[in-house]
């Protein structure tokens, strides 16, 4: 048993929205870890660290080899460019480091499957990739529940991700790069899937939809700001999404798991709080601001179960299997939007003989 005073050196590879958000996190609410460097390219990015944590005592870096290459540091959380995320986690995980890694850990699922097939087994053993709803106190008083058998045996999942509209410019930068709209937000939604489904739930077939309402820019790289997408399971089950990028309300996040005996409602109607202001114009509830604010305790539990692990000698709280499975149904989704065309699996879940093409 690891001893309960010990602490995990963490670093933190790229310091945007993210990047701080997991710095300060560990800085200030992880008991079991140091925050021990941060890295970062971006002169803005660094300014902020040189303020904000250098004066704790954090190493604060502006190239990765610099900082990966400094003894002393156990595990870091990658949160820098998507394109940079493989590249960072296996120079960690060469070095016997420990990576969280914001999804994706990479949008080319070949190497993710050659990272499967490690014959160490290092890419399985160190590496967990960033799925925060599954760590969110809802989401597992939920699951805890369904593995009660309160609801039977569960048979249909609705998952909706619905963000605020963002006229700014900064969202189709974003979009540009990001795989398209089931890779980069309903992938979190297909994680869930495989959480309350089952982690060795098989895809039969698929198929997925969408438009532009707003963000036209986006037909330019074959992506749309509102998607619904379908999935069917060998065995019975089917989940279905829907996700938005044009809400004028706030983020409205909701998930649903109908079982043969009852369901569960997961936020079907996001509060900010508890307070209803009731006047002449009707009943009144803030909405959830954003993704940040809703999940800000679940990146919280996140890194405190993927920091335990380590100390414990104990499994990573999500399997690299599971990262995978879900990468596999993202990319089969976006083709189907781009396509129009259904895509079918055979028993074993393996893609019908066309192959899967790559979009990116």
């Amino acid at each position: 048993m690891a001893n309960p005073l010990q602490k995990l050196n963490v670093g933190v590879v790229g310091l945007g929205r993210m990047g701080q958000r997991h710095a300060l996190n560990v800085l200030h609410r992880i008991p079991r870890a140091r925050l021990y460097s941060v890295c970062s390219p971006a002169p803005h990015e660094l300014e902020w660290a040189k303020n904000n944590l250098e004066p704790e005592g954090v190493k604060v870096f502006a190239d990765f080899d610099d900082m990966i290459n400094t003894p002393g540091l156990d595990a870091i959380i990658v949160a820098s460019l998507t394109e940079l995320h493989i590249e960072h986690t296996l120079a960690a995980v060469q070095r016997g480091i420990y990576v969280l890694c914001e999804k994706p850990l990479t949008k080319d699922l070949s190497k993710l499957g050659q990272l499967m097939q490690d014959p160490r087994n290092e890419a399985g053993s160190k590496i967990m990739v960033g799925f925060v709803r599954r760590f969110d106190e809802q989401y597992q008083e939920a699951l805890k529940s369904i593995r009660k058998g309160t609801i039977g045996t569960p048979m249909i999942l609705r998952s909706q991700g619905a963000e605020k509209l963002d006229k700014s410019g900064f969202f189709i930068e974003y979009a540009r790069h990001s795989g398209g709209i089931f890779v980069d937000t309903v992938i979190h939604d297909i994680d869930l899937t495989l959480s309350f489904l089952g982690e060795d739930c098989k895809p039969k077939a698929l198929w997925a939809t969408g438009l532009i309402a707003h963000h036209h820019e986006m037909s330019e790289f074959n992506d749309v700001d509102n998607a619904v997408g379908v999935v069917e399971f060998w065995g019975g089950k089917i989940a279905y999404y829907y996700h938005s990028r044009t809400t004028f309300h706030g983020y409205d996040n909701c998930t649903e798991i109908i079982g043969s005996n009852g369901k569960i409602s997961i936020n079907l109607i996001p509060h900010a709080n508890r307070i209803q202001v009731s006047n002449l114009a009707g009943i009144q509830q803030d909405a959830t601001p954003g993704w940040i604010e809703r999940y800000q305790g679940a990146f919280v539990t996140e890194l405190d179960e993927f920091v335990s692990a380590i100390l414990d000698g104990k499994e990573l709280p999500l399997k690299l299997s599971s990262a995978y499975t879900g990468m596999k149904l993202a990319f089969a989704l976006q083709e189907s939007l781009v396509t129009g065309k259904k895509i079918e699996f055979d028993e074993n879940g393996a893609r019908k003989p066309e192959g899967l093409k790559s979009l990116l």
